[in-house]
């Protein structure tokens, strides 16, 4: 994997060098925290909450280690949007115009090899916390790093580029669902848990949503240059009842798992933040403005966010009150 990673890092930034960019004044901060898309990291938040509140209600909870899980993940996924920011830029897959990118590259406000370095240091910066963990908790936390590494770097690079092919869907939600909240657990307890697992499908449903929304949005763009994601193989219209689909699917299984024993019965108590989903699904299915589809990728981030704290403060409550599954 390392010798994949550097071989195309090398042909990459030989490219990106090649390429004609605009001259520009040294990068503000500005620009770099742009880049990042702070907006979108409720999408590690939720998960990391949610999978450390389920270790706590089991009597497990270490105030260092969930800061040192919260840092890695950030940083991984600020890491995942440089790349993707550049490897777009460098494949073609993104214009000054597309709705989807920050645009620095092309506006002359960052080159590609800064964008591909900031990509390159929060992946740094992430495996710094990622050490301590490993350190405190065990060797088993370095397969947690590389799978996440791995699916962060290649979901836009060569030569798998999971993203174009239509395989972002089960990666996301596979990263950002199932190993995010089940491994804040784990980082915790140190065991495999169903109610871990039960906890991750509403938070990875959710997560999906925020890429699809995106992949709606940007559905002529990705049909232009080929890039297979799933509105693009099946349709825009799909894209949106796939969307309400994830959305209402959250409730339901975190329903069925309540009812059944995996989930604390007060986890029903999400349904207080089902009206968001409501709005959110309504204006999406009736979208007409195809920006009206970037206003629908910040509902749903701002709903997963308060979906996965609301689930979090419900498994709290339930632990201060004794509530067992």
């Amino acid at each position: 994997m390392a010798a994949i990673f550097w071989q195309e890092h090398s042909r990459d930034m030989i490219k990106a060098e090649q390429t004609p960019q605009p001259a520009s004044a040294p990068t503000a901060w500005s620009y770099w925290v742009k880049t990042a898309r702070p907006f979108s990291l409720t999408a590690t938040v939720s998960p990391v909450l949610v999978g450390t509140a389920i270790a706590l209600y089991e009597q497990h909870f270490n105030a260092l280690i969930f800061i040192a899980t919260m840092l890695s993940c950030l940083f991984l996924q600020i890491g995942a949007n440089y790349f993707n920011e550049y490897f777009d830029y460098r494949y073609g897959l993104d214009t000054a115009q597309s709705l989807g990118a920050t645009t620095v590259i092309f506006q002359g406000k960052m080159t590609a090899r800064q964008v591909f370095l900031g990509g390159a240091g929060s992946f740094a910066l992430a495996a710094l916390f990622g050490l301590y963990l490993i350190l405190v908790v065990g060797p088993a936390i370095i397969l947690f790093g590389l799978a996440a590494m791995a699916i962060a770097y290649f979901y836009s690079s060569k030569p798998f580029k999971f993203a174009a092919r239509g395989l972002g869907d089960p990666l996301v939600y596979l990263a950002m669902g199932f190993l995010m909240t089940w491994g804040a657990y784990y980082v915790q307890v140190q065991r495999w848990s169903w109610h871990a697992f039960a906890a991750s499908v509403p938070v990875g449903l959710l997560v999906t949503a925020i890429l699809n929304m995106n992949n709606v949005r940007d559905y002529e763009d990705d049909l232009a240059v080929h890039k297979l994601t799933l509105p693009v193989r099946f349709g825009r219209r799909f894209g949106e009842r796939y969307h309400a689909a994830l959305l209402i699917g959250a409730y339901v299984t975190t329903t069925i798992f309540a009812l059944v024993g995996l989930l604390p019965i007060l986890a029903l108590g999400v349904w207080l933040t089902f009206p968001l989903a409501y709005t959110n699904v309504r204006a999406v299915l009736t979208a007409t403005d195809r920006k009206a589809f970037i206003v629908g990728i910040r509902q749903t981030s701002r709903l997963h966010l308060v979906f996965g704290v609301a689930l979090t403060l419900m498994i709290v409550l339930a632990t201060l009150v004794g509530i067992k599954y």
